[in-house]
């Protein structure tokens, strides 16, 4: 079983895999499946890749009558479609519908890898950092604001707690210099991030601009999950929008180049000298 930290995406994925698990075993057809719950035999596929949620009433029908299971696997089913059929938390902040598929899946996540080129990440920023980069940019509305940044606020909860998300940064000296040249946010960012780069769940790397050319190209993040149960994913974010990435192939490739960043960035005591050395 997955921690109890899951979200509904990773919470679906499991049920779905349980309940097609359970219908192979007992020699049931998706279409004798669908037939049983009166749906048609793409809803059972739905339900059995994680798309959706099988209500109370079929799950009670596949599992126990259909399938043959006893009660205490229907209970352990049941538990898993109310967490499953639970809204995400980010749904209540009205994000954009392509930021609001990659939280979800963050939140879901046990590690993830990001490369930054001109800003902190996102979980590593201060409210103040967050609010001066939302001024700069067009601003929203204050209330919008404010939607924006509480979100992003709870989004670094996912690096506390039991269940913690393990974080490793690599951040270009580029994002440090110019947070440090911008007095408003400058003393407070620096400070938390050597704060969060000491937390046994968070690594953080400076690419220096001593090593002169490199191949990174742009920001991106790479997402891995409990018990394999996602196969990896990668996001990239630009100035009006953003994207998931699920082809394996590429994901591979953007692995290897964040390998291949972290290794010739400073190491993790190293690039603490340079945070410190800027706060000054």
């Amino acid at each position: 079983m997955i921690s109890g930290m899951a979200g509904p995406t990773v919470r679906r994925l499991q049920l779905g895999t349980e309940l097609e698990r359970l219908r192979v075993a007992a020699h049931v057809s998706r279409p004798d499946a669908a037939a049983a719950i009166g749906c048609s035999e793409q809803r059972i596929g739905h339900i059995e890749t994680g798309r959706n949620a099988p209500t109370k009433s079929d799950l009670i029908v596949l599992v126990e009558r259909l399938y043959g299971a006893d009660t205490a696997t229907l209970a352990t089913l049941e538990e898993l479609r109310e967490e499953a059929s639970k809204r995400g938390w980010w749904s209540t902040y009205g994000l954009p519908k392509w930021l609001a598929g990659y939280v979800g899946l963050e939140t879901d996540a046990v590690s993830l890898r990001c490369l930054d080129i001109e800003i902190i990440p996102g979980l590593l920023q201060t409210e103040q950092y967050m609010r001066r980069l939302y001024a700069l940019n067009d601003p929203p509305p204050a209330n919008e604001t404010d939607r924006l940044v509480s979100a992003r606020l709870q989004r670094q909860d996912r690096l506390t707690g039991p269940d913690a998300l393990r974080l490793s940064a690599v951040v270009s000296q580029g994002a440090l210099e110019r947070c440090a040249r911008d007095g408003a946010v400058a003393s407070a960012q620096l400070a938390q991030l050597a704060e969060r780069a000491k937390w046994p769940n968070v690594e953080l790397r400076v690419l220096p601009f001593d090593l002169g050319l490199h191949v990174g190209t742009g920001p991106f993040s790479l997402l891995a999950f409990p018990d394999h149960l996602l196969p990896d994913a990668a996001y990239q974010e630009y100035a009006v929008g953003g994207h998931i990435i699920d082809d394996p192939s590429v994901v591979a490739r953007l692995a290897t180049l964040f390998d291949e960043l972290r290794s010739q960035s400073l190491d993790a005591d190293e690039s603490l000298t340079m945070i410190a050395q800027l706060a000054r």
